[in-house]
């Protein structure tokens, strides 16, 4: 039975949720009532950048045991201390914006199906929207879905390193920036709720 996707962050504009959300199955999770919610009445959780580093290192034991049991994370932070330790700090990609390129090179589920790279580095001509940065490693199992032009990873999922599903991108709003353009990258934030639900079907071993 799919079940909603609670979407964490700190209660800032840029965080909450909207009537289309809502639609969509998203539930806004205040992020520090994190230690008081049941991650299991969740198909999934995306962890939006604007969130409390701190109070996540405090309470890493939430995400850590949901992932024990099964769970889909979809991380979006701009990571920088030791909380889901399984994915490496962020790092700020020394290449200017304008000419940073974000390459598609591999889909999961639907997530990145029939959107072109070009679609997801220019908005309305200007590049450089998609991510500024890398992740410092990743695991050698890890699926790489998104690259710079020097291979530094932006997105993976990694199936292997907990009993879940992480999926990680290096500080990318990619569930909000593309929902309203008019190209390929509008897919993006509904391909990344239809990958969460299935990887969680996945996981419970659902039919």
């Amino acid at each position: 039975m799919m079940k909603n996707i609670a979407y964490m962050g700190i209660d800032i504009q840029f965080a909450r949720l909207n009537a289309l959300d809502a639609k969509r199955g998203l539930v806004f999770l205040y992020e520090y009532d994190l230690p008081y919610t049941d991650l299991m009445a969740f198909d999934g959780v995306i962890i939006s950048n604007h969130v409390d580093e701190a109070f996540l290192v405090e309470h890493n034991a939430v995400l850590t045991d949901y992932l024990a049991k099964g769970g889909v994370i979809f991380t979006l932070a701009e990571k920088g201390l030791p909380w889901l330790t399984e994915v490496a700090n962020w790092k700020r990609s020394p290449i200017p914006l304008k000419d940073r390129e974000a390459r598609i090179i591999a889909t999961d589920h639907t997530l990145f199906e029939g959107v072109t790279s070009y679609d997801i580095e220019y908005r309305k001509g200007v590049r450089g929207f998609f991510s500024r940065g890398y992740f410092e490693t990743v695991p050698a199992h890890a699926k790489k879905l998104v690259v710079d032009q020097q291979d530094n990873v932006i997105v993976y999922v990694d199936r292997e390193s907990t009993n879940g599903t992480i999926y990680a991108g290096a500080g990318t709003d990619m569930y909000r920036i593309y929902i309203h353009e008019d190209n390929s990258s509008s897919e993006v934030s509904l391909q990344m709720l239809e990958a969460i639900h299935t990887e969680a079907a996945r996981n419970r071993g659902d039919n």
